[in-house]
């Protein structure tokens, strides 16, 4: 059986309007189709915090998820286009993780969005069938 996939997927974000722009104007977000190495290294890691009483004895152990938002966008965005900002004095352009990170905070909603689309990929488990051999 042969399975066709793609090495990246190309993902245009609602963020400020931007899916209404003309195409030109778009940011476009690349994201690396993910490997079963990146799913693992971007996996959800367990944080555990043990309770204890004035004797010392374990009251009880709070277990929760936590997300490492920063590997998911270095591990899964390959390129963004299309996306700058300026500061009054200089344009600086948005094109990878580490300048989507340094961005201005107006950028936050941006980053969210990008991972959770990064999430939803990393999530979905499923060959599809139709484009198998």
């Amino acid at each position: 059986m042969r399975v066709t996939v793609s090495k990246t997927i190309s993902f245009i974000p609602e963020f400020c309007g931007n899916k209404n722009l003309p195409a030109t104007d778009q940011i476009v977000v690349k994201l690396r189709n993910p490997t079963i190495a990146i799913r693992e290294r971007c996996r959800d890691q367990s944080e555990t915090t043990a309770r204890a009483d004035p004797q010392g004895r374990i009251d009880h152990i709070d277990i929760q998820l936590k997300t490492d938002e920063n590997t998911i966008l270095r591990e899964m965005v390959e390129s963004i286009s299309g996306c700058e900002y300026d500061d009054g004095n200089t344009t600086t352009a948005v094109t990878n993780a580490k300048s989507l990170n340094d961005a201005p905070i107006e950028f936050a909603p941006l980053r969210a969005e990008i991972v959770r689309k990064c999430k939803e990929i990393l999530d979905k488990s499923e060959v599809n069938e139709k484009n198998s051999e």
